[in-house]
């Protein structure tokens, strides 16, 4: 049988009470007690406040103590039950306060966790059914031309040689979605992030973009880069930095005309330095545009702007910046094109 505190403390303060007055009834004779009535009435004088001072004890014990245990063990059930919208009623400032205010924010904190892991597998649900989806297209047309090519039937060199070139360019798609998968699992792996270290913002930023600039002379899209570039230390990677650059041009080439432009801007503001990759294309709707840096995400709801692929150029440009210490964001109107700013902390 289990004995709880309120009953052990019940009998330790009636064994406080009622044993002094067993032992004198033991030593004592009889006659003595009764012709001794003065001790009889200084017993009682002593016992009526000793009972009263108990009840009171008992009572600020059972209110301050027992009553939030019980509610913290009834609040450990729920939770272990998958229940986790409620709140514990005992608030007072003392130390079962403390301790009901502290499992209030571990039950919060337990609360997000669990969310989060949700969100998680959701995603990575997410990311089975995208790549099944972005693998099973390139390989069903380079089966489908390998087939024909197997067959025979192809005698006309001009068309041997496109089917070549289709085979070409799927294989590519895989092996840059394959590529993009590899990168992003690199990132969430600790410790295999490259290391940091101070540069002058000037000196990467033109490093960086000098041959994207190059790259652009031959195209019809046209790339404008605001120089001079601000001048201050920054705690960066190169080669993480300009990957976020290709990630995010290459995601503007996409969804500007033939001779869109593109449009690169770097600015001091206050304690970062704020670069910011616009282009003049279709632009992002407002329902997409909270959600264009999540993992795996495709917005191929979106009328306005499309993200094919697995959703990876974005989610890891997130990261990277992530790991630098600084913030990512979009800003676009549908048909208005769309901005994409990051930014990273001067040192």
């Amino acid at each position: 049988m289990r004995i709880g505190i309120r009953k052990r403390l019940i009998l330790s303060f009636l064994s406080l009470l009622f044993l002094p007055i067993f032992v004198m009834l033991l030593t004592a004779n009889l006659s003595n007690m009764l012709a001794d009535v003065r001790n009889l009435l200084i017993i009682l004088a002593f016992c009526i406040p000793f009972v009263m001072c108990s009840l009171v004890l008992v009572w600020i014990i059972r209110s301050n103590i027992l009553r939030p245990l019980y509610e913290l063990v009834a609040a450990t059930q729920k939770i272990t039950s998958g229940h986790y919208d409620f709140s514990l009623a005992y608030n007072k400032n003392d130390e079962m306060g403390d301790l009901c205010a502290a499992f209030e924010l571990m039950k919060d904190k337990l609360k997000a966790s669990m969310q989060k892991q949700a969100q998680l597998e959701h995603s990575r649900k997410e990311l089975i059914a995208s790549i099944s989806h972005d693998l099973r297209t390139p390989m069903s047309s380079i089966k489908g031309y390998v087939e024909g090519l197997q067959d025979g039937i192809i005698h006309d060199k001009a068309r041997f040689n496109r089917y070549i070139s289709v085979i070409k360019n799927k294989t590519e798609s895989l092996d840059h979605l394959i590529e993009s998968l590899f990168h992003y699992a690199q990132l969430d792996i600790a410790g295999t992030q490259e290391a940091l270290c101070t540069r002058d913002s000037r000196d990467i930023l033109a490093s960086i973009l000098a041959p994207i600039e190059t790259e652009f002379v031959d195209l019809p899209a046209q790339l404008h880069v605001v120089k001079p570039f601000p001048s201050v230390r920054i705690h960066a990677n190169e080669n993480s930095i300009a990957q976020v650059f290709d990630n995010l041009i290459s995601n503007a080439r996409r969804y500007i005309r033939e001779d869109g432009t593109i449009q690169i801007e770097a600015v001091v503001d206050g304690d970062w330095l704020k670069v910011s990759v616009a282009d003049n294309g279709t632009g992002i709707s407002e329902e997409a545009l909270p959600q264009v840096f999540d993992q795996f995400y495709r917005a191929e709801k979106s009328r306005s702007r499309s993200f094919g692929g697995a959703g990876l150029g974005l989610a890891i440009c997130k990261k990277v910046i992530q790991h630098h210490e600084g913030a990512i964001w979009a800003e676009s109107k549908p048909d208005a094109g769309a901005t994409f700013f990051f930014t990273l902390p001067i040192r």
